[in-house]
Formats: C-alpha cells, sequence, structure tokens
C-alpha cells in the first residue's frame, strides 16, 4: 500500500475546497468504528476520526472564497437538480485493503447514480471550471496511507471482519473540506444540507 498523500493530485490549495457528502448517522458510525479499530497502531496509516467519516457524493471544482453571490447560486442549483430525488440505499460490505488505504465500499445502484449526476449538473450549471473525477461508487474511507504499508499486516488486522450492512443515505451536505497530509486526515465545515426528498 503505497502513501494517499503522494498518489493524490495536489489542491490548488489544502483547505476550502467545495464538496458534496452524504454522512453516517450514529447506528452507522458505530458499525464503523468496530471495523476501523482493528487498525490501530498500524504504521503509516492512521485511521479517520470517527467525527469526519463520509461518503463523497462529488468534489466540485470550487473552493469556498466564490462569496456569498457564488454559494448561493451553488445551493439553489442543488436544490433544483435534487427535487424529487429520493433517499439512496447502499449495503456496504467488510473492510478491504486498497493500493492507498482501507475502505467499506457498496455497489452502486441507480439511485446512488442519479445523486452523483445531479449534483455534478447542478456544479456544472454554475462554473465552466472542469470537475474532478466522480468517485467510483459509494465507500467510507476508513484509514488512508501517509507512507508504505505492508498490505499482509493490513490484511491479517482485517480477518474475519464481518459486512458493515446497510445504510440509507436520506441526506447531502455541501462542505468546505480541509486536506491534512501530515495527520492522513480530512476534515470540513458544513455551508448546506438537504435532506431527500428535496420538494
Amino acid at each position: 500500500m503505497d502513501s494517499f498523500f503522494a498518489s493524490m493530485t495536489p489542491w490548488p490549495r489544502n483547505d476550502g475546497s467545495l464538496h458534496v457528502y452524504a454522512l453516517p448517522d450514529e447506528a452507522l458510525r458505530d458499525r464503523l468504528e468496530t471495523v476501523s479499530v482493528l487498525l490501530d497502531d498500524v504504521a503509516g496509516l492512521p485511521r479517520m476520526p470517527l467525527s469526519w467519516l463520509h461518503f463523497t457524493v462529488s468534489r466540485l471544482a470550487q473552493f469556498d472564497d466564490i462569496g456569498q453571490a457564488g454559494l448561493t447560486a451553488l445551493c439553489d442549483a442543488l436544490t433544483r437538480e435534487l427535487a424529487g430525488l429520493s433517499p439512496v440505499a447502499v449495503e456496504l460490505g467488510a473492510p478491504a485493503p486498497g493500493p492507498v488505504g482501507v475502505t467499506v465500499e457498496a455497489p452502486a445502484s441507480p439511485g446512488w447514480d442519479a445523486l452523483v449526476a445531479a449534483v455534478r449538473r447542478a456544479a456544472a450549471a454554475v462554473s465552466d471550471d472542469p470537475l474532478p473525477p466522480a468517485p467510483h461508487g459509494p465507500h467510507v474511507s476508513l484509514a488512508y496511507a501517509t507512507a508504505p504499508v505492508d498490505d499482509a499486516v493490513v490484511v491479517e488486522r482485517l480477518a474475519g471482519a464481518t459486512p458493515v450492512s446497510g445504510f440509507t443515505i436520506t441526506g447531502l451536505h455541501l462542505v468546505s473540506v480541509t486536506v491534512r497530509p501530515e495527520l492522513g486526515t480530512f476534515d470540513w465545515t458544513e455551508l448546506a444540507s438537504w435532506d431527500l426528498p428535496v420538494g
């Protein structure tokens, strides 16, 4: 496993990147904690704090310095595009190591794809800047590698971990994200939120 932060395309700056997230509820955070603690004290693989666990629906091209008028236009566009979309059920598997971290993943679905597409249409409606790539599917990152990590150690730690199971996404959050490569974490400030269905 290689460093996530060495492999990611650098942001123009490490704070203020606008994202739309879905957030776990308390019950899902509890289930994620059960598997996250299996990674305690793995060198080079700090656990994400439970309060910052998230599903990325889309990273946007803009940063939070677009001004109040820009934020209002973005929120209005999101409200229009999300109108009528329903909550989305995801079925999360067991934690698994990947090339740059440990994730809990769920298969994509028409409902998930509709959420991602709606968010990206809204962002494109208010900015000509090209959007970063869409996420590969619904997932929660439990830990991001900050240095090379022996995959065998992670596989051994996760042996016997069971699927995290189902969760329903019932809301979305526009957030201003800070990446902290020195800590191996992301955190954010919430700017707006929407309950599903909108409208």
